[in-house]
């Protein structure tokens, strides 16, 4: 369904993100959520989690959960802090080998994305922003072969 609210459409665009990251990444089994967290463990070496909360701008609680995950893959290793209550955590040398072979997909995801982004800003149209947060939406849900996350319509010019 249509709206004109940026903020719905950024939210079902974010939900439509992931799903094309999540896709291209089936294979490696691996969601997009936890290649992220490798990637930004990978960029900082090791962190608490409040520090990886910072980096990706989630709450801690999301981030906790989502650590859970990340170990019981093995996916990262834990040191102690001088902070009893913290630990630091760092990129397992399974983890170091699942963000290189999941990069494969990230970065096709990354081409599909582009590739539509640069069709929509080549067309000039009534509200960019809007045309472009449905495009995304639309490649998101052809990608799954499903009906489309939101319709396109025409919008009134007023």
């Amino acid at each position: 369904m249509f709206t004109e609210c940026y903020c719905t459409q950024f939210r079902r665009s974010a939900q439509a993100l992931k799903a094309i990251y999540d896709e291209e990444l089936a294979n490696e089994d691996i969601r997009i959520t936890q290649l992220s967290l490798l990637r930004a463990l990978d960029r900082m070496g090791s962190a608490t989690v409040q520090e990886l909360a910072d980096e990706v701008a989630l709450d801690k609680t999301t981030i906790s959960r989502n650590v859970k995950v990340l170990d019981a893959a093995r996916w990262v290793d834990f040191e102690p802090t001088e902070d009893l209550r913290q630990k630091r955590m760092k990129l397992s040398k399974r983890g170091v080998k699942k963000l290189a072979s999941a990069t494969v997909g990230w970065e096709r995801a990354q081409k599909k994305v582009l590739k539509s982004a640069l069709e929509i800003f080549s067309v000039p149209s009534g509200d960019p922003l809007i045309d472009t947060l449905e495009k995304l939406q639309h490649l998101s849900s052809v990608a799954k072969n499903d009906k489309p996350v939101a319709k396109s319509r025409k919008r009134r010019v007023v």
